[in-house]
């Protein structure tokens, strides 16, 4: 398991925020919104309370609990940190999270921050954003070619910190040999093709050099927002 995050090539400062542990089987990766430097409050804030929580809960309690726990938490301090702060008003921030316990990879999300999953050299995305641009394809108004034409694709209709109430997206996959998982940024599928990201998960070498490529790659197409990429090797 391993990570990396990188300012791009036109923002100034990185609101995106990320976190492995691989001892706990735990990998984090938020993207954070918000004027004055508030993105990187609100996604510095959901990856540390939610690995805190995770940290305190290994035993006894199931991923799923663990996860909808650290999440709700998460949304609950980003809310009260904006309500007391001008400049942090109105911030909110993705978030996707993946569990490793027993032979089984828990994840769970908000926003548009997505898992992938390379198995059998297929890619799978795991996740299903939570965005106006998805909504639109979901409803049958656009196919997807039609949508990244017409629909900004940074309108979200979930995040942690947001509304008063946040529902997160909770499932779980039996993880067999040579799977490949990626957690990211849309700082990096929107450079890369499903194409090159399931070639570059592919590759034999080792997690490090991949995800490293993968920056490298968003970076050369002079990426538009920050970039973030985790990339774990299955069993």
């Amino acid at each position: 398991m391993v990570g990396h995050t990188d300012v791009g090539k036109t923002r100034t400062s990185n609101e995106d925020c990320i976190l492995c542990m691989p001892s706990l089987g735990v990998a984090l990766l938020a993207d954070g919104m918000g004027g004055h430097s508030a993105g990187e409050v609100a996604s510095r804030t959901a990856v540390d309370t939610v690995s805190a929580i995770l940290k305190q809960t290994t035993r006894g309690v199931s991923p799923h609990e663990r996860l909808e726990t650290a999440l709700q938490a998460a949304h609950a301090i980003i809310r009260e940190k904006a309500k007391h702060s001008v400049r942090c008003r109105g911030m909110g921030t993705t978030f996707v999270g993946a569990l490793i316990e027993n032979g089984y990879l828990h994840h769970a999300h908000v926003g548009d921050s997505r898992l992938y999953l390379l198995r059998d050299e297929r890619l799978m995305a795991v996740t299903h954003d939570h965005s106006l641009l998805q909504e639109f394809i979901d409803q049958g108004f656009y196919s997807r070619e039609e949508a990244l034409e017409k629909v900004s694709r940074n309108i979200l209709t979930r995040a942690l910190g947001l509304e008063p109430n946040v529902t997160i997206d909770y499932d779980y996959l039996k993880i067999n040999t040579g799977d490949r998982f990626l957690l990211c940024s849309d700082g990096l599928y929107d450079m890369l093709s499903d194409n090159e990201l399931a070639s570059l998960l592919g590759r034999t070498h080792d997690v490090e050099g991949i995800a490293l490529d993968m920056l490298e790659l968003a970076n050369a197409r002079r990426s538009k927002d920050n970039v973030s990429v985790i990339v774990i090797a299955g069993l």
